[in-house]
């Protein structure tokens, strides 16, 4: 007898193939059978008509490190149909951790992952897994190996080269994460202390990476005025270190670049020409999220923390920043000159009497607290010790249909559940593709878009039995009513579940039943097969 029998529904198995009407069987958290099941018993039969029964959603793109300790039951993914989470992007981990640099790293990584309170009581992979399954997940749970993470744990936020010694030692943590089970290295090169490497210190660590059939995943140096630039050193990096190259929320900012993903794409394309294997991850939003002091020049934020409020408090300092975001330095993202302020929305402040300014954009803010803008951006991130998050009106519709309609991309949220205002990918990132984008615009089939959410994805990352619906294979499992699923997360009001998820099951086990959370804890660590 069978757990659970998914009936009479339209079966999108992953693989990209055209739908079939059949069941699927469910037992031992495995698919135990798919076909014309009318004779076969189950402890449960659930009625799929004008359902899809597709393979759980993989989001590819995730900061969920701390979130999931928070908030296991991750409901704002569950519902909406992800049964997996690939952690570890943009150069950000929550491992390896080393001595005096760990606290440093934390700090620094405080806006992108929140939840200060929860503490850090491992230093590897292996420890970091044992800390979210000793209480349970409700999702499974991959993840990468982040450059920066790396570079705090042996030399700190310092803006230098590595001597030979220090890039040794990264090697070797890298080996070990990646014996335990890493998929890869990302890394986030606008961000400290990612920026201040050069291609030679990634090359040297991405070969490592390959040796274990990993793949290099990159929030690049420059997505505004140097996109195609960055993609050259993205590509120069695989090429020389000869991997699987991942650009991370492939896109392009403001208006004067808007249409260069045709060239950028151009460039992987012909890459894939030659040899090299290349995709991007996209999430389905004209605005991106981030923390307010990665638009700062970088000079800003060397040492860390103190060092930046320090520089902050400055009026010397102060007059310097000015100067680089009207001129601009060569080699650095510059968005406040590509998006202007007015462009920039605050979502995140801790202390409650700032509250009144999230939802506003910089602009806004400033002239409500009767400041000129600049001064006003300078005592915030004082006043808030540098943890501001913020959301950029970065794309246009064509950039982003360009990269999610692409054959070699697939689709990550790249949420941030973080405060009490994040970006709406992170509630509604796969209904808004599955309802807004395939349905009402057509901008794919389902067909393409589930290969991207789920057998793409695990195939890319190597997942192993995971990411189509075939017997044997894991039973991670979405139904979803394909005439109303949708997303109802806004800008405005972000913390909004989306609607036409129906089930979802993880290793078997249904952790949206009806439309309802379950609880139900199911995830597992997925190491890289």
């Amino acid at each position: 007898m069978h757990d659970f029998i998914l009936s009479h529904g339209s079966i999108i198995d992953g693989s990209g193939k055209p739908r079939v009407t059949g069941d699927v069987a469910l037992k031992d958290g495995r698919i135990s059978a798919i076909g014309d099941l009318t004779d076969e018993s189950a402890a449960r039969r659930i009625d799929c008509s004008e359902r899809i029964i597709s393979p759980g959603f993989i989001d590819c793109h995730c900061h969920s490190e701390l979130s999931l300790i928070a908030n296991p039951g991750a409901e704002s993914k569950v519902r909406q149909g992800v049964t997996t989470e690939v952690l570890g992007n943009c150069g950000w981990s929550t491992f390896p951790l080393a001595g005096a640099n760990a606290a440093a790293f934390r700090e620094q990584a405080s806006p992108i992952f929140g939840h200060p309170t929860i503490e850090w009581n491992w230093v590897d992979l292996n420890g970091y897994f044992e800390r979210v399954f000793k209480q349970g997940a409700a999702v499974n749970v991959a993840t990468l190996t982040g450059h920066g993470a790396l570079r705090a744990a042996v030399m700190g936020l310092e803006a230098r080269a590595p001597t030979l010694a220090e890039l040794e030692s990264m090697k070797t943590l890298l080996h070990q994460t990646m014996q335990q089970g890493s998929l890869g290295l990302s890394s986030g090169l606008c961000y400290v202390p990612g920026v201040y490497a050069d291609s030679d210190e990634l090359v040297a660590l991405a070969g490592i990476v390959n040796d274990y059939g990993g793949l290099y995943a990159t929030h690049m140096r420059d997505q505004v005025d140097g996109l195609l630039q960055s993609v050259d050193e993205s590509l120069d990096v695989a090429l020389r270190a000869h991997i699987p190259l991942l650009i991370s929320h492939h896109k392009t900012s403001g208006a004067r670049n808007y249409g260069k993903t045709r060239l950028s794409l151009a460039k992987l394309d012909e890459a894939r020409q030659h040899g090299l294997t290349t995709y991007s991850d996209m999430y389905p939003y004209l605005a991106g999220s981030t923390t307010l002091s990665m638009l700062f020049p970088p000079w800003v934020l060397d040492g860390g923390r103190d060092a930046m409020m320090e520089r902050l408090a400055s009026n010397e300092c102060r007059a310097r920043i000015r100067h680089d975001w009207t001129h601009g330095i060569p080699g650095w993202e510059n968005r406040i000159a590509a998006l202007g302020w007015q462009n920039i929305t605050i979502s995140y402040l801790k202390h409650a009497e700032r509250q009144v300014y999230v939802g506003l954009t910089v602009l806004e803010a400033a002239q409500q607290a009767g400041q000129e803008v600049c001064d006003f951006v300078f005592d915030l991130m004082l006043a808030e010790q540098g943890e501001v998050g913020q959301i950029m009106q970065n794309s246009c519709e064509e950039d982003l249909r360009n990269v999610l309609t692409h054959a070699h991309s697939m689709i990550g949220s790249d949420g941030l559940d973080v405060g009490d205002h994040p970006h709406p990918r992170q509630y509604g990132t796969f209904p808004k593709v599955l309802g807004e984008l395939v349905r009402d615009k057509g901008w794919m089939t389902l067909e393409e878009s589930i290969f991207k959410m789920t057998g793409y994805t695990a195939r890319t990352f190597r997942l192993g039995d995971m990411g189509l619906l075939k017997q044997g294979y894991r039973a991670n499992i979405t139904v979803f009513d394909p005439a109303n699923v949708q997303a109802n997360a806004t800008y405005e009001n972000p913390r909004q579940f989306a609607s036409g998820i129906e089930w979802v099951f993880v290793n078997g086990r249904p952790t949206l039943a009806d439309g309802v959370a379950t609880g139900d804890l199911a995830g597992t660590a997925v190491r890289r097969c």
